[in-house]
């Protein structure tokens, strides 16, 4: 059941809201205390395949909430919280969460340290991808953002330290580092795709999936932003690493209870990045590559270095209006781009890679409101798109989403 009662009543709080507020977007309570928001609802409608739950049968499954509170205590000490509600498919069903919380003290340009839920700095993009106002798409590219994987590394409980570096008339370097844990759900995308692993390897014991829980031990990483002395250009590399467990308790034919643990490792996950803007249009390159080791009740399932990236333009072609295009590509394993080694495993060689065509408009209507129309042509079915689709995947499919977003 989801909660549309609630999702009604913040869109008319939202409403109210902005019949009495300013186009600044955000409320003074005070000269220490500011709260802003955002409140977006989706429409998505695939054919063929399944994209983040029954999106075959048009789905509204596509909203967020988001409530952030910062206050200023003293000139270098700030804290801040953010809640979040979303519905994506079977993940979120719009319960709220604390999407990150932190004390952020900087003691010089050159240093600050970040302490509780900290947002992890992946590519460009990650620290800021639940603000549709800070994107031109909907999504972000699937082969760097993947949404499946989105509570893994949206934000750890533990440490971060930056600064920014002055290089005289050669730029600004900004850097982070970061070491904590996260707290995933069960519905979330990278839980489900090792329960699913767990369900066929229980299946192969005579045994079906009782209870499972799922846990992080670890996440560490950290980024690199260069901006030389070229207006509107940004260079950049993340390093991510991860680990997570998960407990599993069989139910035999005979009615026993058997207990079984699995790994998952996101291992070396890096991203290179490029960005240039101008007035009026964006450019935006970003390459990946990243290692997944899984073991499943003690069996190593074969796996091998990913790789993706995206090229991504944007142009503005009225002040209100932008139009832009996005060409990714992903492969599961980087020396199997063909699939020929999952065909030898009995399995369609086109799981192998994701090669998605997007195009789509944005409208600013003020300084509230945007609307979002895409759409995308996706050759093969990687990135847990079988999750969606227990009966099977094609090759060939397409999706379009609609969605309009308000923030305050």
């Amino acid at each position: 059941m989801k909660r549309w009662p609630l999702f009604f009543f913040t869109f008319g709080v939202c409403l109210v809201l902005h019949g009495t507020s300013s186009p600044a977007r955000s409320y003074d309570l005070g000269n220490k205390v500011r709260i802003n928001g955002f409140l977006s609802q989706g429409y998505i409608k695939s054919q063929d395949n399944n994209f983040f739950g029954e999106s075959k049968d048009g789905s509204f499954q596509l909203n967020e909430f988001g409530l952030t509170l910062n206050g200023e205590i003293t000139d270098n000490l700030r804290v801040g919280l953010q809640l979040l509600s979303r519905d994506l498919g079977a993940e979120g069903n719009n319960k709220i969460n604390i999407d990150w919380g932190m004390a952020d003290y900087r003691w010089r340009d050159w240093l600050g340290v970040r302490i509780g839920k900290v947002k992890l700095p992946i590519g460009l993009y990650n620290q800021g991808r639940d603000s549709d106002f800070l994107r031109p798409m909907v999504f972000l590219p699937q082969s760097i953002y993947d949404e499946n994987k989105r509570s893994l590394v949206v934000a750890a409980t533990g440490a971060n330290i930056y600064g920014n570096l002055s290089v005289g008339q050669g730029g600004d370097l900004e850097y982070q580092a970061y070491y904590g844990e996260v707290d995933f759900p069960e519905d979330s995308g990278q839980a489900q795709g090792m329960r699913a692993l767990g369900a066929k390897q229980a299946s192969r014991m005579g045994k079906s999936i009782a209870a499972f829980e799922a846990s992080n031990r670890y996440v560490y990483g950290g980024s690199l932003i260069y901006s030389p002395p070229v207006e509107g250009l940004r260079l950049g590399i993340s390093y991510f690493n991860g680990k997570s467990k998960f407990d599993f308790k069989l139910l035999g034919s005979d009615g026993s209870i058997q207990r079984a643990k699995a790994t998952g490792n996101n291992r070396d996950f890096i991203v290179y990045s490029v960005e240039y803007a101008r007035e009026r249009w964006t450019l935006a390159l970003e390459y990946m590559e990243s290692t997944a080791n899984r073991v499943v009740f003690e069996r190593d399932i074969p796996g091998g270095r990913s790789q993706g990236g995206y090229a991504q333009i944007c142009y503005r072609v009225i002040d209100p209006v932008a139009v832009y295009a996005l060409y990714d590509l992903f492969y599961a394993n980087k020396k199997d781009r063909d699939g020929s080694k999952l065909v030898a495993r009995g399995e369609p060689d086109y799981l192998g890679w994701r090669k998605d065509l997007g195009m789509g408009l944005r409208w600013d209507v003020s300084d509230n409101w945007v609307l979002k129309a895409e759409w995308h042509k996706v050759d093969g079915a990687s990135l847990q798109l079988p999750i969606f689709n227990p009966e099977g995947v094609k090759r060939d499919w397409h999706y379009y989403v609609l969605k309009a977003s308000y923030n305050f």
